[in-house]
């Protein structure tokens, strides 16, 4: 169900983007477990986040950042450009939770462009109520033309990060 609702978004998004293409374009997704994408922001995180197959979970009491980067075909994308960037949490807590991320497009030295992000995660939620995604023209610059993308999210105690998905078109 959240691959068809992504889907279902992604494609009016690039058929509002591209309303009349000159060329067929084929849109691409990759898919994959935070266990492969991400990772704790610093050392001392690793110890409160429990890496297993379907989250990247953290089981502390305070929140712990993570970084998780997502690999496309860049170089066979349009304009080396990503279209989506999609990512789900689940709060297994009894309070509601705050998730916030910093998309962040480019590399260390040159041009980067940053997108914040937040959503509230009720208690014991997840799924399309924990589903957080930056669109391609959310940037500045209305692109990820570096071919180079990742999140950075504080992860309140409790809160896990799931399923991950880029989404790029082709001609």
């Amino acid at each position: 169900m959240k691959l068809a609702t992504t889907f279902a978004g992604l494609t009016l998004a690039v058929a509002a983007a591209y309303s009349t293409p000159a060329v067929s374009q084929d849109i691409h997704a990759n898919s994959a477990q935070p266990a492969a994408r991400c990772q704790g922001a610093l050392p001392n995180f690793e110890v409160g986040l429990r890496k297993r197959p379907l989250a990247v979970q953290n089981v502390g009491t305070t929140a712990m950042f993570v970084t998780c980067g997502f690999d496309f075909d860049a170089y066979e994308a349009i304009d080396n450009t990503a279209l989506l960037v999609d990512t789900y949490f689940t709060n297994t807590g009894t309070e509601p939770a705050t998730v916030t991320c910093t998309a962040v497009a480019g590399f260390e030295g040159g041009v980067t462009e940053n997108v914040n992000l937040a959503i509230e995660i009720p208690a014991g939620a997840g799924g399309e109520d924990g589903n957080l995604y930056v669109f391609d023209t959310d940037f500045e610059s209305g692109s990820m033309a570096t071919g180079l993308v990742a999140f950075s999210c504080r992860l309140p105690a409790g809160v896990g990060i799931n399923d991950t998905y880029v989404y790029w078109a082709t001609e």
